[in-house]
């Protein structure tokens, strides 16, 4: 084995490649980017690894291998079962989040482990409209392996690489826009435990709602500046998910004209009702107020 102090081995299997082999590699690079990359299935290549990864025949943390296909890898308390990504996730992810546990958490749930589930075949959704499913992060990593019938130049190898620098980019935005989405549900708890009325909080900026609903009962409207400086007001939804909202706009506002709105609504300055009652647009944080209150007495 190679001393600790030199440039790290990582070892994981040659050939066609999978979403949790690409995954597992980005995250290494990431907590070792000067490692070597080596995709084999020799076995005396294999024993080189400082870490070795979906190949190996071996399951043991304690000496870097982490070849989900042993039984002992285990499974996650809601049945899915690990694969490579979740194993080494499990080892590195708050690591690479800066040892923010919660950011670590939210990414495994929205990324490992449904990458664990595909790389197992295990079922995680039903599609609703018959013949029309959700185009997933497996499907986009699974088309970057070689073409077997237009490029018979493209090598795995190759297509490897490439696979992996998308999954990087994935990596860091995803762990970026989750540390804002946290950041902006604490911003808005603030702004709701500061509130006069509960039921209409107006913040500078947008956050993110749905994960907090149940800290904010009596929120029915949120108000945020928008980036091209005009206001928004969301209607709330009664939960995570959710298309209902806790009071939708009246049905006269919405899908009007915006010349007919100022007259409708009363409002002077809103210039937007959403078809379906969820949002509307104002020129002013004034103006957003006004809808909002209009609303509630409507």
């Amino acid at each position: 084995m190679p001393s600790p102090a030199q440039r790290k081995r990582l070892i994981t299997h040659s050939e066609e490649f999978h979403t949790d082999d690409v995954f597992a590699t980005a995250l290494l690079l990431k907590i070792f980017p000067d490692a070597e990359v080596i995709r084999s299935r020799d076995e005396a290549v294999i024993a080189t690894g400082d870490i070795v990864y979906d190949v190996g025949k071996i399951y043991d943390p304690t000496t870097s291998r982490f070849d989900h296909h042993q039984a002992q890898a285990g499974k996650r308390e809601n049945g899915i079962i690990y694969s490579s990504f979740g194993l080494l996730w499990k080892e590195y992810g708050v690591a690479y989040c800066d040892g923010d546990a919660r950011v670590a958490k939210i990414i495994d749930q929205k990324l490992a482990t449904p990458i664990d589930a595909i790389d197992n075949g295990q079922e995680t959704f039903t599609p609703v409209v018959e013949s029309v499913a959700p185009f997933t992060i497996d499907d986009i990593i699974h088309i970057y392996n070689p073409l077997r019938w237009l490029n018979a130049d493209e090598k795995h190898d190759q297509q490897f690489r490439k696979a992996v620098t998308l999954a990087q980019t994935i990596l860091d935005r995803l762990r970026q826009s989750t540390a804002d989405n946290l950041a902006s549900q604490q911003a808005l708890l603030d702004a709701y435990a500061a509130a006069a009325d509960k039921r209409i909080v107006v913040m500078e900026k947008p956050a993110s709602v749905s994960d907090v609903l149940d800290q904010c009962p009596e929120l029915v409207y949120l108000i945020s500046e928008r980036p091209e400086k005009t206001w928004g007001v969301l209607a709330v939804a009664v939960q995570p998910g959710s298309f209902t909202t806790r009071k939708p706009f009246p049905e006269a506002w919405r899908a009007q004209p915006a010349a007919d709105l100022p007259r409708i609504t009363g409002v002077d300055d809103v210039i937007f009702c959403h078809a379906t009652g969820f949002y509307a647009v104002a020129k002013t944080r004034a103006g957003a107020i006004a809808l909002a209150r209009r609303s509630l007495d409507s």
